[in-house]
């Protein structure tokens, strides 16, 4: 019941936050207005509008013009689907204040992530309600100085980011993090703490590398957005709680992944 449950709810935020974003960036009245086929304008009944199955019953065609629905919207209400379930296992399969506030990051982090594909920026709203849920996660794990203790990892990851800035921008010659993704780092540093610190850039790097390298190759853009990158590496890093061994994870990636 409790995975039927969560099922539901994540398809549901997919929904909402595939639509969401959407019309916000779409200059579109974002509530008191119905759904509609961007393509013929037709009003969607309550049966097209079922997250995820909808668009697999009408195999991915308005049920009016037959004209293509976007993936963007099957393929949003599936991460969703698939951080909640995968969070739902690795804690434990215990519904409580610490899988909420697990499911209230990852969904910070899935919208952090569409909004850097699709418009190249991470909105400043989304990174203030990341550090919000964050804070509260180590509240109610370790109390108030929790934080306290991982906000010196704060800095140092911003630090690092900056160092990291530098030296692509003045050496390589390359912008490769925005002002976005260095403050990304600090509410890493934030959620993470020191003892993730190795692992947090690995990951990021090596997700960066992966996605970097289909992103110029299926876009054709030199330009990619890191954010996906550097929110499922920290996303992994959270779930794991401190259960990667760095040393091995670099041994991993470059004899085994190359």
């Amino acid at each position: 019941m409790q995975i039927f449950l969560i099922a539901i709810l994540a398809l549901i935020l997919g929904s909402f936050f595939s639509l969401i974003t959407h019309r916000l960036f779409n200059n579109q009245p974002i509530v008191f207005t119905r759904s509609k086929c961007t393509n013929c304008g037709c009003i969607l009944k309550i049966i097209n509008l079922i997250p995820l199955f909808s668009w697999l019953f009408q195999r991915g065609k308005c049920g009016e013009c037959k004209c293509k629905i976007s993936w963007r919207y099957p393929l949003i209400e599936l991460a969703f689907l698939i951080s909640f379930l995968v969070i739902y296992f690795v804690l434990g399969r215990e519904l409580n204040i610490k899988m909420l506030l697990h499911f209230a990051i990852a969904s910070t982090l899935i919208v952090m992530c569409i909004v850097d594909l699709e418009h190249y920026f991470i909105p400043n709203v989304s990174q203030y309600l990341l550090a919000i849920f964050v804070a509260l996660l180590l509240i109610s794990q370790g109390g108030s100085n929790a934080v306290l203790t991982n906000l010196k990892a704060a800095f140092i990851f911003t630090l690092f980011s900056v160092a990291l800035w530098a030296f692509f921008y003045f050496i390589a010659k390359i912008d490769a993090l925005g002002i976005d993704d260095i403050k990304f780092f600090f509410i890493a540093g934030l959620m993470l703490g020191m003892k993730d610190f190795l692992t947090f850039m690995i990951l990021s790097g090596f997700f960066g590398m992966i996605f970097g390298a289909l992103w110029q190759k299926l876009k054709k853009d030199e330009n990619f957005p890191f954010a996906p990158a550097i929110c499922l590496a920290s996303f992994v890093c959270l779930l794991l709680d401190k259960k990667i061994n760095p040393v091995d994870l670099m041994g991993s990636l470059l004899f085994q992944g190359f």
